[in-house]
């Protein structure tokens, strides 16, 4: 097969058409080639052969929704006016482009700074996500039986110094030794937190809320005093799953 370019394929107008998802763009061809290290650069560089639309358009197969702020980007080289709800989505166009400068001015954006740090704190637990399908799993549980609206999971949740304080005491493991209230009151999961101060504990819970919302999910605390262990201050908090 020959993968030759044909001269034409090769020169490129200096007025360009695009077609990015079905969303038409024009552009000049300067501006596609701005940064010579991104993905735009090297897809018009003469170099690879692009599909084309029936109107002749040159096409890229992404949504073309937020290649506007891409584009604007590339015109003027300011970050665009992007509503707060789209900067993921423009985020992850930049990244696929290869745009690095505009990746890291999104980075420095308020929001998704905030959402940097929020990954950075879970990042510090290192079993997170298996915390987040047992919870997941564990709500499931009882639609098997009949279609609820709602269901509950208690999670138990505990500080690493105690636990190590504990440990060291020979005659008081933690979870053991004594009538745990939080173990007693359902099914617990223990997750090792840097503290067991309850502003650490409902920060670990609002992260969790975050992320079971990210997939799809309704879930909210179920009541706003969780209960706490006397003797090993394991937090009890329990979450309500609404499910329609």
């Amino acid at each position: 097969m020959d993968n030759t370019l044909s001269t034409d394929e090769r020169e490129f107008p200096d007025v360009v058409e695009l077609n990015v998802g079905g969303a038409h763009y024009t552009t000049c061809l300067t501006t596609l080639r701005k940064h010579p290290e991104s993905m735009l650069a090297t897809m018009f560089s003469g170099r690879h052969r692009l599909a084309r639309d029936k109107d002749g358009r040159y096409f890229i197969d992404r949504d073309g929704t937020y290649f506007k702020f891409v584009l604007e980007f590339l015109r003027t080289d300011e970050l665009p006016d992007i509503p707060q709800s789209s900067l993921e989505h423009a985020y992850k166009e930049a990244q696929f482009y290869g745009l690095d400068p505009l990746m890291v001015r999104l980075e420095n954006t308020p929001k998704m700074t905030a959402e940097k740090l929020r990954r950075d704190y879970l990042n510090t637990f290192d079993d997170f996500e298996n915390l987040l399908d047992s919870v997941i799993e564990e709500a499931k549980k009882p639609l098997s039986k009949c279609p609820y609206r709602a269901t509950y999971v208690k999670i138990g949740l505990s500080g690493i110094m105690l636990q190590r304080n504990l440990r060291e005491n020979e005659n008081f493991h933690t979870g053991e030794g004594h009538n745990c209230y939080v173990t007693q009151k359902a099914f617990c999961i223990f997750h090792p937190l840097h503290t067991c101060k309850k502003e650490e504990v409902d920060l670990f819970m609002e992260c969790l809320k975050l992320e079971l919302s990210s997939r799809g999910l309704s879930a909210q605390a179920a009541g706003d005093k969780p209960s706490q262990c006397p003797w090993c201050t394991k937090w009890l908090h329990e979450v309500e799953f609404t499910w329609w």
